[in-house]
């Protein structure tokens, strides 16, 4: 089934405000399988919007307009709809009622203008809105039916999930096209070291299809495939999913909506085992990200955001004759703060990170990216050094990445 999103509003174009209905919306109908060939943004202007809809009307199953369902003159959706469509505007009287009661529950009168958010193109269907004044239109025209959603995030986002979402999933289920997917999450390696090891798999993939998607510090491989019957689905599904998994190893760390963190919490739970943290270069976002999982007080203990060298010595007691020969951001530093950090809280497993975030600080030597992850648990400390440039917000993210993901190895003992 083909979808096509309409954005209505000059004020995207102008770059005024970001476009995250369309994002979400593409992200919605991906996960029920229907197909979004086309996006486009409009500025509040009615010929050109309605020229939009008549090309949508001619190629798309499912069209869905956000923006531009107001009370205002530049507030033209209603219009453009009827136009495109060849249908005139009609009032609801169970739609002016409701705004009516809206505005008295505030104890206020609407204006003309409020109950032109009652009209729609005749035969349409206005669709509730809970969060706002704006009703929603669905509109069936020659094959093609239409949603206007209104503008603001709080009320598309409930409008669609209540409206729009049961209505789409009837139609792909009548059509035998419901979208099954299954993501692979994978730490430690790149997208093309990942085509490469699959490539043999991706040149030979028909049904389920073989997606790569890169982000920083993570991989996912998504594989999609399209059933009336769930358990098939499932079926081929998993039998996709095993040769990538051998292929690719310790390299997968989750699935679908698994986080590191989630993943390291529930290996911790499982090994009964607790975990503490020594930060500098991290500033406490690796401590942030384990404690973002709920129940997290099962198996952490606490961290240390030691981002001095005094407090490095005073608090996870590492020697000052290592900051003097070797200097903070060095292997040994690393190691003798998860030491520290392990005894301190008496933990399993502590997690040290020291680098040179920049953009300042760097030398020839120890130049800016340069960062030591050390893991230390009863069989000694493992230590890695990487080098990741780039601005202080990613290489915080990617060392957080690469700290949780040493953690989840030491815990597997697959280092």
């Amino acid at each position: 089934m083909k979808a096509e999103l309409i954005s209505a509003g000059t004020e995207l174009l102008l770059g005024e405000i970001v476009d995250t209905n369309a994002v979400y919306l593409s992200q919605q109908l991906a996960q029920i399988g229907v197909d979004v060939y086309y996006r486009h943004t409009v500025g509040d202007n009615l010929r050109r919007l309605v020229e939009v809809l008549r090309l949508a009307f001619d190629r798309a199953d499912v069209v869905i307009i956000t923006g531009g369902l107001g009370p205002t003159q530049d507030d033209i959706t209603r219009q453009a709809i009827a136009e495109a469509a060849g249908r005139s505007l009609v009032r609801s009287p169970q739609a002016v009622d409701k705004l009516r009661e809206f505005f008295a529950r505030r104890g206020r009168v609407p204006t003309e203008n409020n109950l032109c958010q009652a009209e729609a193109p005749e035969g349409a269907v206005l669709l509730d809105n809970l969060c706002g004044t704006a009703p929603g239109i669905r509109l069936e025209h020659e094959g093609t039916v239409t949603f206007a959603l209104p503008g603001p995030p709080t009320e598309l986002q409930p409008m669609f999930t209540t409206e729009v979402m049961p209505y789409l999933l009837e139609m792909t289920e009548r059509r035998g096209e419901r979208l099954y997917t299954r993501t692979l999450l994978l730490a430690d390696i790149g997208e093309s070291n990942t085509a490469e090891i699959l490539s043999d798999l991706i040149a030979d993939q028909t049904d389920p299809t073989i997606a790569l998607y890169a982000s920083p510090a993570q991989v996912r491989v998504r594989l999609a495939t399209k059933d009336a019957d769930e358990q098939a689905a499932a079926d081929r599904l998993a039998a996709a999913e095993a040769p990538i998994r051998e292929l690719l190893g310790e390299h997968v760390f989750g699935v679908d909506d698994d986080t590191m963190e989630s993943v390291i919490g529930r290996l911790l739970r499982e090994t009964r085992a607790t975990l503490a943290l020594a930060e500098s270069c991290t500033g406490g976002l690796v401590a942030s990200r384990i404690t973002d999982v709920p129940g997290s007080s099962d198996y952490f203990l606490g961290g240390v955001v030691a981002y001095s060298n005094d407090l490095k010595q005073t608090i996870l007691g590492v020697a000052s004759e290592i900051l003097s020969t070797h200097g903070a951001v060095s292997s040994q530093c690393a190691e003798a703060m998860a030491q520290g950090a392990r005894a301190a809280f008496g933990a399993d497993f502590a997690v040290a990170t020291t680098g040179i975030a920049g953009p300042a600080g760097g030398t020839e030597q120890k130049p800016v990216g340069l960062v030591y992850v050390a893991v230390a648990d009863e069989r000694g400390v493992h230590v890695e050094e990487h080098s990741w440039p780039g601005t202080r917000e990613q290489f915080k993210r990617r060392v957080s990445q690469m700290a949780l993901n040493t953690l989840r190895k030491r815990i597997l003992q697959t280092i």
